[in-house]
């Protein structure tokens, strides 16, 4: 992890990119790291214990949490994954016997996954763990301070989709470059 708790950009970085927040940045920087850091903590377990991926075990947690098997789309969308990569992810997961694909009872056209006992018992030793994980990571957060941050995330998701439906924004003025201070030469004797 890194030592220091907070990434700060440079006081002139507003001058070096105009139209740039230093404050936007510095949350940018910060949520990214905190979230990367988090996701990294919380997938370590099914990773180190039952050699599971985090979108493997993922599956299993959405499989065990429908209570019922699921046509392999609905996993997908779920997941947030392309049905391609959906079919390779089943595959692995039926070599390895956490999951078994049957035809659907009333329309032969579908296939359900169905999750296995040995599926179970690892969705049942991880989902405590992890809970753990998250509750450990943001223990020295007052309730009011997740409240705020849960609504403060809720503005930043929603501005982003809204963004996401328009052009990306193009700055008015290009990056100020930093001056450089010159590399000394030699200086030659003759």
């Amino acid at each position: 992890m890194p030592s220091e708790p907070t990434i700060r950009v440079p006081a002139d970085f507003e001058a070096e990119f105009p139209g740039a927040s230093r404050s936007a940045s510095e949350v940018a920087a910060n949520l990214s790291r905190t979230a990367t850091a988090l996701v990294s903590a919380v997938e370590r377990w099914p990773r180190e214990t039952a050699n599971l991926s985090a979108s493997a075990f993922q599956t299993l947690a959405i499989l065990e949490g429908a209570s019922e098997p699921l046509p392999a789309h609905v996993i997908a969308e779920r997941l947030i994954v392309r049905s391609a990569s959906m079919t390779s992810l089943l595959d692995t997961l039926e070599r390895r016997g956490l999951v078994e694909r049957h035809p659907h009872p009333s329309d032969r056209r579908k296939i359900l996954v169905h999750l296995t006992d040995e599926a179970r018992r690892i969705v049942d030793r991880t989902l405590p763990v992890q809970h753990a994980v998250i509750r450990a990571a943001v223990e020295d957060v007052s309730e009011a301070d997740r409240e705020q941050l849960i609504t403060a995330l809720a503005t930043i998701w929603a501005r982003l989709e809204y963004m996401a439906e328009r052009p990306v924004p193009v700055p008015g003025a290009r990056r100020k470059r930093r001056a450089r201070t010159a590399p000394r030469q030699a200086r030659s004797t003759k």
